[in-house]
């Protein structure tokens, strides 16, 4: 990062630019949040998300697109976001694209928006850490930025103990100013890092003149918090460390931001049961280990019989309310390897991983069958729907996760033309 960009940016300049990042940053999220929401639950995606160079119309690209400061503008991080950002909203236009087309879902290419998504996330953060990392927000905009600042910073000597703290400190930790003086930053140990972290975290310190990254602090009330913490090491003309400077700032609302942004892209909103990307991923590492250790791998593929005659005659809170109850009671009776997925309507999915080529898994089938039959309450409603099943199995019947599907789907279609309410095997 240049060392001198926070000497050309005054202390609005710097607070603005920081104020807009953090604004269409949030904005980003909330784009792909939308995004997922589309492909994953087959929603009506915005209209701006389908038109050539969708990345100029959404709020990070016109903000980026706008910013005029020459300093920032230099910066090799900043310049990285550009083609990043284009990147990903044309993947995510050719995805909405093929889903309003009724085109076949794609598994590598949302993976690929995924990792998209977490580069540009990660891109974001180092942009946002140069802003806080920099020695020069100490040294030349000391007075006014170091109190306003919206970050906590702390200045320390050369062994750690604090000399000064600033307003957002406080209000981050709980420590006022004069219950911080004289300490050292272990007043905020949480517990939650062992000793080869902060050993690390020194020997960085001692090696590079900086670290940064995420760390569990405590505040003084006792509650944890995730903060992401730059320590920057001050030398004088000799070499010599004189002060240490930490900047921080809470992220643990951006953290479970981050998490219900996974939880939205890998689970099933409404059983909460992995989505067909999440029984992908645990299918394909179950068939890497399968052929590392000559183990097999069962799939089977569920359609519940009588489901659509609920839905039509109790209506639809009642039939997801009745998915639910499924989904429930098929993850009660599978082990802790195994997956259990609603793959869409009323059909999910089983992998049953790391099993012996001469086992039998028709015990399984059977033990789902009859938990599947057992009443439902709904309301004032008692209601029974059964399930068929067809089974699948690698590497006999195929071996990559598609075809797996295929075949175990092919069998639960004999199922239910042979009296359904029971299991089949693919005869290839």
């Amino acid at each position: 990062m240049d060392a001198t960009l926070f000497q050309r940016l005054t202390a609005s300049e710097l607070n603005g630019y920081v104020n807009e990042l953090e604004l269409a940053t949030e904005n980003h999220i909330r784009w792909l949040n939308d995004v997922n929401r589309s492909l994953l639950c087959h929603a009506a995606p915005s209209a701006e998300n389908l038109v050539t160079q969708p990345h100029l119309l959404c709020h990070f690209g016109r903000w980026y697109h706008n910013v005029s400061n020459a300093a920032l503008l230099t910066q090799p991080e900043f310049i990285a976001i550009g083609p990043l950002h284009e990147q990903l909203h044309e993947l995510a236009r050719r995805l909405l694209q093929a889903e309003v087309d009724g085109k076949p879902f794609v598994p590598d290419a949302y993976n690929n928006l995924l990792a998209l998504g977490d580069e540009m996330r990660h891109l974001l953060a180092r942009v946002r850490a140069s802003f806080k990392s920099n020695i020069n927000l100490i040294s030349t905009l000391m007075g006014k930025v170091f109190e306003n600042a919206t970050e906590g910073v702390l200045i320390t000597d050369p062994d750690g103990v604090i000399l000064s703290v600033n307003h957002a400190f406080a209000e981050f930790t709980g420590y006022n100013e004069q219950e911080a003086l004289g300490e050292t930053p272990s007043l905020l140990k949480s517990g939650r890092q062992s000793d080869a972290f902060y050993r690390h975290m020194w020997l960085t310190l001692q090696n590079e003149g900086q670290w940064e990254g995420e760390i569990w602090n405590r505040r003084k009330d006792g509650k944890n918090y995730l903060e992401w913490l730059t320590i920057t090491a001050v030398k004088d003309d000799a070499g010599n460390t004189t002060h240490y400077v930490a900047v921080f700032s809470d992220i643990t609302t951006e953290k479970e931001s981050e998490e219900r942004l996974y939880r939205l892209a890998h689970y099933d909103l409404l059983t909460d049961l992995p989505n067909r990307m999440l029984y992908y991923d645990r299918l394909k590492q179950g068939l890497v280990r399968a052929r590392r250790n000559n183990r097999q791998v069962a799939v089977m593929f569920l359609d519940l019989d009588g489901f659509k005659q609920v839905n039509d005659e109790l209506g639809h809170h009642a039939g997801d309310d009745l998915l639910r109850q499924v989904a429930r009671r098929l993850g009660g009776a599978l082990r802790a390897s195994d997956t259990v997925s609603r793959f869409g309507g009323d059909e999910f999915t089983i992998a049953i991983p790391d099993i012996a080529p001469d086992d039998d898994v028709s015990h399984v089938a059977q033990k789902i069958i009859d938990l599947v039959a057992k009443p439902y309450y709904l309301g004032s409603n008692c209601v029974h729907v059964t399930t068929s099943v067809g089974i699948s199995r690698f590497p006999n019947d195929g071996e990559d996760p598609d075809t797996l599907i295929t075949h175990a789907d092919l069998a639960m279609y004999e199922t239910k033309k042979n009296g359904k309410n029971s299991y089949r095997y693919y005869e290839g």
